[in-house]
């Protein structure tokens, strides 16, 4: 099989278009605009997708990592040349089914390939499971290396021998696989067939015995139902009565008690701007009370202070009394000295006076210092009881009295107000709620109330009924057409010793076949060391003749030998560009031994290159264009140089998407 064209609405890819030739194909393309959709559209094509799949391990299915990003169905085509043809196949579906819908043409007709149906395309075109060919010829991303599986052994075993051994067993094997599908394959052959008819007889009987049954049970569910539609009319014409009674009286309260809160609301905002109109009106306005005392407090302090001050050096009246004596004490002794009352002679005589005299000059000029501080300390006192509108300390201490007392009443004026508001706040969202609660009342149909379940459960009661009626005419027209039970008995014993030869039979052709699939696996140990043979020679040129053994045991598990070792190193040991060497030439090796030759499985490469140097490459390039004389290689890359390598190679095709 060979590929020359594919179109797909896939993934990324919307309807796009990709041309392919049939030796080695080289297909350059950036990373992520859709090398991989690419190659998953191509496995999709051959085997479909699985929609039953689910995420596992945080791998997303095809059917999720590849839906298109148009939010289409996936669809496509692809051209391909089969046994000489050249045929179209086409695939699509719905978004439950992605890719199911399938059909083959021949390209440019409408003329369908009968040889290709739509339940084992990829094994009809290539010759090999899905299994088989993900573990050979397609190499995935980051998947070069190969592990044994069940599916890939036996193909092993059943093609890669040669001579009569490998005909004889592979054909006895697809004789006994066509005979078992001719019994059972899945839901196919003719054990699912009669079991699928013993059904239908079974059910048949079981419906002509049934009939008489359901007739009387239906009559008696007839009345029965015709009885309680009639009890449920009258008790939900009863209860529509009573609700609309009801809700008209809660939404009357609810509306009466809304108007109460709204004037109490009113009443006590009248009282607020009447407490804020006084406070107002005050000397303190609306300041704290306490911000008034704190800074009154601090007045009063300095009030104190001063008058301490005043207190200091005495009062007015004794020190004018001070004055006066020290005046009459000068005069004394004036008096005295002019009569000659004194004893004292000479400048002793003047001492008396002159010291009543200085300390009377002295006690003027003190009392006039003390009216002259007393007065500014009147005047301070003033100017601060002038900032309260007040004369004394005792007024200014009333006035904050009243202050506060106002200013309590406006606080508890402004909380009634609050508490008012509040309460009717709470009413009108009560009332609200009512009346959409009014609304559900009224609405007998959509809500969990009485009236509402009645409702439903009239409804449930009409519908059972009109169910019941239908269900009668129904019987009444089967019983015409109700098979003869007899012919059904006697078909169904027939059918009942069919079915058990054919279960002996498939038993004995499953044994067979286990038994063959044994012997042939006995045979798949013998035989591989021919692919290990081949798988070495690929290496050799791969790694230009440095490694010249490689060994693979039954898993296929790979050693090398470097030329002049002793003895094969692990898989392991190596490094990733030589594993993805060694590994490269295994998948090869299989798709020469384990693929049908006739088939020509075309290999599809996913940046399987990507770990080699570019001396690597080159080998590998090289090879794979050897090798694509005998089938179609497709590789896909993210990097030019593999299309630089090549471009003066002849017979190699570059595309670039």
């Amino acid at each position: 099989m060979k590929i020359h064209k594919m179109t797909a609405s896939f993934g990324r890819l919307q309807n796009e278009t990709i041309a392919l030739d049939d030796g080695f194909n080289i297909v350059y393309a950036p990373n992520e605009s859709g090398k991989s959709t690419w190659c998953g559209f191509i496995k999709a094509m051959l085997y479909g997708i699985e929609s039953a799949a689910r995420e596992k391990a945080g791998v997303k299915p095809d059917k999720v990592r590849f839906a298109p990003w148009s939010g289409a169905p996936m669809a496509g085509s692809m051209d391909i040349e089969y046994e000489g043809s050249e045929i179209t196949l086409i695939r699509k579906g719905r978004e439950s089914a992605p890719m199911r819908d399938f059909s083959a043409v021949y390209t440019g007709s409408s003329s369908p390939v009968k040889s290709i149906g739509p339940t084992a395309v990829g094994e009809t075109l290539l010759g090999v499971s899905k299994d088989v060919f993900e573990r050979s010829a397609f190499i995935g991303q980051g998947k070069i290396t190969v592990g044994g599986s069940p599916e890939l052994e036996k193909r092993i075993a059943a093609i890669v021998q040669t001579g009569e051994e490998k005909s004889s067993a592979t054909e006895a094997e697809e004789r006994l696989k066509a005979a078992i599908r001719r019994r059972r394959y899945n839901r196919i052959g003719r054990l699912p067939e009669i079991e699928k008819e013993l059904d239908m007889i079974r059910a048949d009987l079981s419906e002509s015995e049934d009939e008489i049954r359901k007739g009387g049970e239906l009559k008696r569910a007839r009345a029965a139902a015709l009885e309680r539609r009639d009890t449920l009319l009258a008790k939900v014409a009863e209860i529509r009565k009573n609700t609309r009674k009801e809700t008209l009286e809660k939404l009357t309260n609810s509306r009466n008690s809304v108007k109460e809160l709204e004037a109490g609301c009113n009443e006590k905002f009248e009282k607020l701007v009447a407490a804020e109109r006084k406070l107002n009106a005050g000397f303190f306005g609306m300041r704290e009370p306490k911000e008034c005392r704190s800074h009154f407090d601090a007045d009063a302090d300095r009030l104190h202070q001063l008058e301490e001050n005043a207190k200091k050096g005495g009062s007015a009246a004794m020190n004018i009394a001070l004055l006066g004596v020290f005046v009459l004490l000068a005069a004394a002794f004036e008096l005295l000295a002019d009569f000659g009352l004194l004893t004292l002679t000479g400048y002793m005589a003047y001492v008396p006076r002159i010291t009543a005299g200085v300390l009377a000059i002295i006690q003027f000029i003190r009392v006039l210092a003390l009216r002259s501080k007393r007065k500014k300390i009147s005047e301070q006192k003033s100017a601060i009881l002038a900032q309260y509108g007040s004369e004394s300390e005792e007024a200014v201490i009333a006035l904050l009295d009243a202050h506060e007392r106002d200013y309590e009443e406006y606080k508890a004026a402004e909380n009634d107000k609050k508490e008012a508001s509040e309460k009717l706040e709470k009413a009108r969202i009560i009332q609200s709620e009512l009346e959409a609660a009014v609304l559900k009342d009224l609405d007998f149909s959509e809500n969990g109330s009485e009236a509402a379940q009645y409702t439903k459960l009239l409804e449930e009661a009409e519908t059972a009924l009109r169910n019941i009626r239908e269900q009668s005419a129904q019987w009444e027209g089967r019983q015409s057409a109700l098979k003869d039970p007899e012919e059904l008995k006697a078909r169904l014993d027939v059918l009942e010793k069919e079915h058990e030869k054919l279960s002996d039979e498939l038993e004995a052709l499953n044994l067979a076949l286990d038994t063959l699939r044994e012997a042939g696996e006995e045979i798949s140990h013998r035989l591989t060391p021919k692919l290990s043979q081949r798988t070495a020679e690929l290496f050799s040129k791969l790694t230009a003749s440095r490694y010249d053994t490689v060994l693979l045991d039954k898993e296929l598990k790979a050693a090398a030998r470097q030329e002049g070792d002793s003895v094969p190193r692990d898989a392991s040991f190596l490094s990733a560009g030589t594993i993805d060497q060694l590994y490269l030439a295994v998948r090869l090796a299989i798709c020469e031994l384990a693929l049908p030759a006739e088939k020509s499985c075309p290999v599809i490469l996913d940046d399987a290159l990507v770990n080699f140097d570019d001396e690597r490459c080159e080998r590998a390039l090289m090879l794979l264009n050897e090798l694509s004389a005998d089938r179609q290689i497709v590789l896909f890359t993210c990097h030019r140089r593999e299309a630089e390598l090549m471009k003066d190679v002849p017979g190699v095709h570059v595309a670039e998407i």
